[in-house]
């Protein structure tokens, strides 16, 4: 087809949706499909209820299911049943995506009775934290927060990070989100956006690439 023919071709195509344009559109239902099990070996069930929120979960080693609570709540799940009384309670920002975000046990947790928690904090500046605890059976021994981290103060509310583990070498790993600015992740000169790695008393190891 030659060149202006072409031409004349898209400006009738683009009159056409102009003129098209000044119909309202038609409205679209909006439905959710429900899920679908692909496998029959597999069962949708609730295993438990009654949570606000929940953000992260994970086994005690003696069994005990912990779930964290966007508004700062530890929960624990005891043969399938949900305690009345949380873990403990902890004052946070749960603006947007900040809050109660992540939970580690010791390795040594049998013995110490530590864990690990990262959460949005309210003491100060609205900041990410990191703190070690010690468990009394269903809750916490009162005033035994030790901080560990405190991270810089937050302008966005998103992109916290959170994620807290332990790993087959002993140490702690944990997330820490770059809090909405991407090139936090490329610099060296902030905790923001990077994986950390500490001794489980909160100290440095020796051995990290960035020691």
């Amino acid at each position: 087809m030659p060149v202006t023919n072409l031409r004349v071709v898209v400006c009738a195509v683009f009159s056409l949706l102009v003129g098209c344009s000044t119909q309202s559109p038609p409205e679209l239902a909006v439905s959710r499909a429900a899920a679908v099990l692909q496998d029959a070996n597999f069962a949708d069930s609730v295993f438990v209820g009654g949570l606000q929120g929940p953000t992260t979960m994970t086994f005690a080693p003696d069994g005990r299911l912990f779930i964290s609570e966007k508004n700062g709540a530890l929960r624990v799940v005891v043969n399938g049943q949900l305690l009345a009384t949380p873990f403990m309670t902890l004052a946070v920002d749960n603006d947007n995506e900040r809050g109660l975000m992540g939970v580690a046990f010791d390795p040594n947790f049998d013995s110490n009775h530590y864990l690990y928690v990262y959460y949005t904090s309210v003491a100060g500046n609205i900041h990410n934290r990191l703190s070690r605890f010690t468990a009394n059976g269903n809750v916490v021994v009162p005033g035994s927060e030790l901080v560990l981290a405190d991270f810089p103060e937050l302008d966005a509310a998103n992109h916290n990070g959170g994620a807290v583990r332990f790993g087959l070498d002993g140490k702690l790993y944990v997330s820490v989100g770059e809090n909405a600015v991407s090139s936090n992740s490329q610099s060296l000169n902030t905790p923001l956006g990077k994986l950390l790695r500490f001794n489980p008393d909160g100290s440095i190891p020796t051995d990290n690439p960035f020691h």
